[in-house]
């Protein structure tokens, strides 16, 4: 049997049947998109940004990052392997995406998630000293009673056990816990474990939902 999201369920937020919230960070709370970094950080070689797209944002090597299996270094090697010409605009990437402006409607969900008293979580695939960096970055992190971060925990979304590693570290009970996530497969793999979801794929979803 199908389990439903919890915006198929509810027309809005059921404050009484949920005790934690966990969002995750990249297109939720933090904007995170391939094409606005490349026209920002290489604006002089658009005829590269395919290309850097698929080496970059599309390449198993940024996964790598975010479980915390290579370095910076190494990934940046691999991704300009077999094109060193590519090597500075793939270096200017890697090192400067990380400055992410934030997305209002996520912040203010957040928000209200915390008024309403619900325990509040991350759980985001990032790469570590990048996850620190957005949170030095961003007052809206001091809000969260906890962090579960791919890196750290050498773990990744979709994979069920970053979900019950999360569970099982602040003692939450998995029908009692929403996750919100912008991807359809990780909200899956959420609802595989026994949890809430909302897939945030289109904006005002959120503002909706989490109306007051």
């Amino acid at each position: 049997m199908i389990r439903l999201m919890i915006d198929d369920m509810y027309d809005s937020m059921p404050w009484e049947a949920i005790d934690a919230v966990v969002f995750d960070v990249g297109n939720v709370l933090l904007t995170y998109q391939a094409q606005e970094l490349l026209d920002k950080l290489v604006p002089e070689r658009p005829d590269l940004h395919e290309e850097l797209t698929i080496r970059i944002f599309k390449s198993p090597y940024w996964c790598m990052r975010d479980r915390n299996s290579a370095t910076l270094e190494e990934v940046i090697a691999a991704m300009s392997s077999n094109a060193p010409e590519l090597e500075p605009y793939v270096r200017r990437v890697m090192t400067g995406w990380i400055d992410l402006p934030p997305i209002q409607e996520g912040i203010e969900a957040l928000k209200a998630c915390k008024r309403h008293g619900v325990k509040l979580y991350a759980l985001t695939n990032y790469a570590d000293e990048e996850f620190a960096y957005a949170c030095r970055q961003h007052e809206f992190f001091s809000l969260f009673d906890g962090f579960v971060v791919s890196a750290r925990v050498h773990l990744i979304k979709p994979g069920h056990e970053i979900y019950e590693h999360l569970t099982r570290t602040f003692g939450l009970d998995p029908e009692r816990t929403l996750f919100i996530d912008d991807t359809p497969g990780n909200i899956e793999g959420a609802l595989h474990c026994g949890w809430q979801g909302l897939c945030y794929n289109r904006a005002g979803k959120l503002a909706h939902f989490f109306a007051e």
